[in-house]
């Protein structure tokens, strides 16, 4: 139904390059493509952002984003997930789209112990004690860019660079708080076979 690839450590332009690659492809040849890796320290900002987001002693790279949404940070220790899909295939429209990526974590999540909950107003998907996942998206002539990120081992103090999310404080939370012995690749491999099997469910 899809490739998937997972890529390790790779910087946020590389990756919106290569996005735009299997995009071509998916468009073109009706290729769908689902890649997981990790950002150095970078602060993305969404359509909806602006500078002031940003904190004025910020040192982390600041590079706009195509993807909807306001600011936020990735860096190593944060698993990434773009699939770069054509929702018609999968009759999927965005909101149900957002949805299915969000429930997608959240049944990885489960089954590694830990319960987290969708929030439909401020999207993420966030645990008892804070934010641990985000959504930003693009469609593109019905192909989805960019996807979701997800707290694994990764600072958290990173983010007072930025009023995440748009928020002046937020509390966050990550998976290496709970239990250190997943990896990003790992959570990778769960979350694509779980995103497989909710896909196949959905052309059912």
């Amino acid at each position: 139904m899809f490739e998937s690839k997972y890529l390790g450590k790779m910087d946020f332009e590389k990756a919106v390059s290569l996005q735009k690659d299997l995009w071509q492809k998916a468009k073109s040849d009706r290729i769908n493509t689902v890649i997981g890796l990790e950002h150095p320290a970078v602060i993305t900002l969404g359509r909806r952002a602006n500078s002031s987001e940003v904190h004025e002693q910020n040192k982390i790279p600041v590079i706009g984003a195509s993807r909807g949404g306001l600011a936020t940070l990735h860096s190593e220790g944060q698993l990434v997930i773009y699939p770069i899909i054509q929702l018609s295939q999968y009759k999927l429209g965005v909101r149900d789209y957002v949805h299915l990526l969000l429930e997608v974590t959240e049944k990885v999540f489960f089954k590694l112990n830990l319960k987290t909950y969708k929030d439909d107003l401020n999207i993420g998907l966030y645990t008892e004690n804070g934010k641990i996942a985000f959504c930003g998206l693009e469609i593109k002539n019905g192909i989805s860019l960019h996807g979701i990120s997800i707290n694994i081992s990764n600072d958290l103090n990173l983010f007072k660079n930025i009023r995440s999310c748009g928020f002046d404080t937020l509390d966050l939370d990550r998976l290496n708080n709970y239990r250190t012995d997943v990896k990003p690749s790992e959570f990778y491999s769960l979350w694509v076979n779980e995103f497989n099997i909710q896909l196949k469910n959905k052309n059912q």
